[in-house]
């Protein structure tokens, strides 16, 4: 692998660190994921990200490695050629950021309303010549519009953040006395009924659903992620919207259900696979690949 190794790209998101080895061609050679703690908690990030990368590979890199998600917190509203929406996507390349020799591709801003891409950037770029509306369905979902690789507005929904602290938290949380079994129809249920804008419940109606008894307490956390997947899909597409969608495993499934029961023409793809094809084409658009 060594005699190929070209390039390194990974995403450090959360706890969440993964990593691609590419040869020149843009294969991946080797891949890893690991947890960490997130970016903000290490002094010394970079320091951290070269202990796993040699660890991974046995010796350091001596390739370029370029990275994105919360390691580009530092380059966001820098006042020093930021990049700000309407945005060729191409513009990338020319403003990666560069931490202890580590390469950083920039996030894009929105000024109104104002929202950051912290690192869809890099899905957007792997889709190549993805045109109208795309959602990127992940732990933050996003929602945005592309047009001849323009990227043109965009907006970041915490949907499934929210659910989860309302799992935890407050008058919805989870007891242990209910063990939750997840039940497709009653999460499609659910969806189909946010889908109804005239007459979307209120997050509370799972609790009171629960209480009157139509809805099982093992099928709380279901009913709450239809019912908010639902909202945040009603929110942003109409019947008939052609869609594509982004995204990998259950959230693929339940982002698709959403917008197919909704009327959208949906086409999908995986996310994984778009931001490798986007670290390893902005890492050559930017000319760390050397020449052909």
């Amino acid at each position: 692998m060594k005699d190929k190794l070209a390039l390194i790209g990974f995403e450090w998101a959360g706890t969440q660190l993964r990593a691609w080895a590419f040869d020149g061609d843009g294969e991946i050679l080797s891949s890893l994921h690991t947890r960490e703690e997130p970016v903000a908690g290490h002094r010394d990030w970079p320091g951290r990200l070269r202990f796993h990368l040699a660890e991974w590979l046995g010796v350091s890199p001596e390739v370029p490695v370029i990275g994105c998600g919360d390691v580009s917190v530092s380059l966001a509203g820098d006042g020093n050629g930021s990049l700000n929406t309407p945005v060729p996507l191409a513009h990338l390349a020319s403003h990666l950021g560069l931490q202890a020799g580590i390469h950083l591709v920039p996030w894009i801003g929105q000024l109104s309303p104002p929202d950051l891409t912290c690192g869809a950037e890099t899905i957007l770029f792997g889709l190549e010549e993805a045109n109208g509306s795309i959602c990127i369905a992940g732990h933050h979902t996003r929602h945005g519009v592309i047009e001849h690789g323009r990227l043109l507005e965009f907006s970041t929904e915490i949907t499934a953040e929210l659910r989860d602290l309302l799992l935890s938290h407050g008058t919805l949380a989870l007891n242990e006395a209910s063990a939750q079994a997840f039940d497709m129809k009653v999460f499609k249920d659910w969806i189909e009924r946010a889908l109804d804008t005239d007459d979307s419940p209120p997050v509370f109606s799972v609790e009171a659903a629960i209480r009157q008894g139509s809805l099982s307490a093992g099928n709380k956390a279901a009913a709450l992620a239809g019912l908010m997947i639902g909202a945040d899909v009603a929110a942003h597409y109409d019947p008939g919207d052609e869609v594509l969608l982004v995204a990998d495993g259950p959230l693929l499934e339940a982002y698709g259900f959403a917008l197919d029961a909704l009327g959208a023409d949906v086409e999908e793809t995986s996310a994984v696979e778009a931001l490798q094809d986007g670290l390893f084409e902005i890492a050559d658009l930017a000319g760390l690949l050397g020449e052909d």
